[in-house]
């Protein structure tokens, strides 16, 4: 199922790059990227993070955006819709290893696949095919058992 939680993009200033991201709706959960590509990234596995362990039924409901209230930030804030998609959360490899107690390297030996081909996994910037990751979340799930 797909949620859409607005988040509060916060330019970091100065000589440091990216953004700072606060969620409206889910007290407590920040995140930051290095540039606003990153930030989205690290936006859908702050929320994942926060929203683990909650049935469906029990998550925040979203505010709208026109709600969403800047005027405690700085001028240049602004506001995003962050979609996150449980099935692709949490039918993950990364995170099927994380719940397995599974780091990058250990995920790689159980796999017997290349360490940077796991860590680019793990930090989203490559996936593999569909049907490829479903047999590597079976194999991660059958060495946890």
């Amino acid at each position: 199922m797909r949620h859409y939680y607005p988040a509060v993009f916060i330019p970091k200033g100065c000589e440091l790059k990216g953004y700072t991201l606060r969620f409206h709706d889910i007290k407590g959960c920040f995140t930051q990227g290095d540039d606003l590509s990153d930030a989205m990234f690290w936006a859908v596995d702050a929320i994942g993070t926060w929203l683990d362990g909650l049935d469906e039924k029990d998550y925040p409901a979203p505010s709208k955006v026109a709600d969403v209230d800047l005027s405690d930030y700085p001028d240049d804030a602004f506001v995003n819709v962050i979609e996150f998609d449980t099935e692709k959360y949490f039918h993950t490899i990364r995170y099927e290893a994380h719940k397995a107690g599974l780091n990058i390297k250990q995920t790689a030996e159980l796999l017997d696949a290349p360490y940077r081909t796991v860590q680019n996994w793990f930090n989203g910037t490559r996936q593999p095919a569909p049907w490829l990751e479903r047999l590597i979340v079976k194999e991660i799930q059958a060495a946890a058992e």
